[in-house]
């Protein structure tokens, strides 16, 4: 890790907000490692894409007094019905405050609202080219459960898909899916 740990709060995402995950969610697509948008989001997709998140899942921002730093969202796995207690995710840090624990703090809030909210399992692909995401995810506790190969096409380069999972404590909060 280089630089200073940055010590952000956390809180749920606003529709003011949007610029700014937007933004770094482009600076992601131009570093073409971690998604795969292969061109950048209009801030009014990003507007309508933030309203469509609804509890369990959700989308949360890392703010400090530069604004905010990054965002993770948690979403569904699946539309079935049967994976109704997987979720799966997205963390994405601006790039002047990676390396700073600006996405350990995110992840570790992620991890603490899936726990809270019930979740069974979250899961996540990473490509195997994003060694900070890779060594992210080994450090909270995520599992290599697969590996697709050559799944990612990025300008006729093939790059691996590192698929993770990381199996939780039941929550305590079984109201959520309307059960009990």
């Amino acid at each position: 890790m280089t630089g200073t740990i940055n010590t952000v709060r956390m809180r749920a995402a606003q529709e003011t907000d949007v610029p700014a995950i937007n933004d770094i969610y482009n600076e992601a697509v131009a570093d073409q490692v971690a998604t795969c948008d292969l061109s950048n989001v209009p801030v009014d997709e990003r507007r309508d894409w933030l309203a469509r998140q609804r509890h369990p899942y959700g989308v949360w921002v890392a703010v400090d007094s530069a604004g905010v730093e990054g965002w993770v969202g948690l979403f569904p796995y699946d539309s079935k019905p049967c994976f109704h207690r997987t979720a799966t995710f997205a963390t994405y840090v601006r790039r002047s405050a990676r390396g700073k624990g600006v996405g350990r703090q995110l992840r570790a809030w992620m991890i603490d609202r899936a726990r809270e909210h019930g979740f069974h399992t979250i899961v996540n692909r990473v490509w195997a080219t994003n060694d900070a995401s890779i060594a992210l995810a080994k450090r909270f506790g995520f599992v290599e459960v697969g590996r697709m190969r050559e799944l990612v096409d990025v300008d006729g380069t093939y790059v691996d898909c590192v698929f993770f999972q990381l199996v939780l404590e039941a929550g305590e909060d079984d109201d959520d899916w309307g059960v009990g």
